[in-house]
């Protein structure tokens, strides 16, 4: 009896043993179940539709469930030049290559595969420099093409020319007597004809624009123009310089002065030299009196710079003080003059000054 309700109890256990197992397998299986990857998202984090050469594109990856590992994922891109890669942070990263084109790109993890996104890359910098090369080329073709077809316009017309017909004729800056006069045309010089501008022409004159009025010009050939003024335009030319000539010379004798005779000349100068000797004179004279007055102005300031050295109990002279031992030595340097203040303002204090070094040695001797 007892050996049978051990059996029966071995058998308990085991089934209740059975049962755990089964339900923590079964419970194992259900969380795994719910945290298996389902699906994976790459989202771009920008809005580009072409990508740039040589530049970085993030992506966010969106998974069900959301927190369902990546550590297994793996980055796929079908252009060898660029990288795609998952960086620390979670986010897929695309650094384009230096070619354009199309770049295919998406995330497999598991067996499970994202969306593939396909892009363009372009290089903008090139293409704008390309851009603007082609323009300037565009740009200069068409200036070439606007040249040659002045230049074909310019050579299909016909130049015309004219002649004057009057002499100093006034070339104007405008089609007005108002203008400012460039020049004057003698009969017969010719110029090229621009246009007809009321009853004036314009004409090219010295590579600028000139007015003249109509009525003084006659239109020539330009076989005319090339051959020049005939010889009786030439000859009517030099004649009319001629008089001119002649008018200036008649001129110029009417205003020349009478000439002098000889006796006059010789007196004129005569009387010329004399003034001048006579203000020479007389400017030496006023020169004498101005050096006479500064110099007896010069004497009476030093007289009395020596009263007031004297009064004060020394001698100041030309700056420097002088004791009146010094001063009385001085004095009878030249005491032999009777006048020896005025002798001693005629030096100055250093030439004093080597009177009494001279004295005090006893190897004085007159100087001055």
């Amino acid at each position: 009896m007892r050996k049978q309700n051990s059996i029966i109890r071995i058998l308990i256990l085991v089934f209740a043993a059975l049962i755990a197992i089964v339900l923590i397998g079964g419970g194992i299986y259900l969380f795994s179940a719910y945290k298996s990857l389902k699906s994976i998202a790459l989202v771009p984090d920008f809005s580009e539709t072409s990508l740039e050469v040589g530049t970085q594109y993030t992506f966010s990856i969106e998974t069900t469930p959301k927190s369902a590992s990546l550590k297994k994922a793996k980055c796929v891109v079908d252009d060898p030049t660029s990288s795609f890669e998952i960086s620390d942070a979670g986010k897929a990263v695309l650094t384009t290559g230096m070619n354009e084109g199309n770049v295919t790109v998406y995330v497999e993890c598991k067996d499970i595969k994202s969306q593939v996104l396909t892009f363009a890359v372009v290089d903008s910098v090139a293409r704008a420099q390309a851009e603007a090369a082609a323009q300037a080329e565009a740009q200069k073709q068409a200036e070439e093409e606007k040249a040659a077809e002045e230049a074909a316009a310019a050579a299909e017309e016909v130049k015309k020319y004219v002649k004057s017909t009057g002499d100093d004729v006034n070339i104007r800056s405008t089609n007005s007597t108002d203008g400012d006069v460039l020049g004057k045309a003698k009969k017969g010089d010719m110029f090229e004809k621009v246009e007809d501008v009321e009853d004036w022409t314009h004409i090219k004159y010295k590579d600028q624009d000139g007015y003249m009025k109509t009525e003084f010009l006659a239109e020539i050939s330009e076989e005319e123009f090339q051959q020049g003024p005939t010889e009786e335009d030439k000859k009517e030319d030099d004649k009319k310089d001629e008089k001119k000539e002649e008018k200036k010379e008649e001129k110029k004798q009417e205003d020349k002065p009478a000439e002098e005779s000889p006796e006059s000349q010789e007196n004129n100068t005569q009387i010329q030299s004399k003034e001048e000797a006579e203000a020479k004179a007389a400017e030496d004279a006023a020169k004498a009196a101005e050096e006479a007055a500064k110099a007896a102005a010069d004497a009476e300031a030093a007289q009395q710079a020596l009263a007031a050295a004297a009064a004060a109990g020394g001698h100041s002279y030309g700056g420097h003080t002088f004791t009146n031992d010094e001063w009385n030595c001085l004095l009878s340097v030249w005491a032999y003059t009777g006048d020896a203040e005025e002798m001693i303002t005629h030096h100055s204090a250093g030439e004093l000054k080597a009177v009494l070094d001279e004295k005090m040695t006893g190897g004085l001797r007159s100087a001055w």
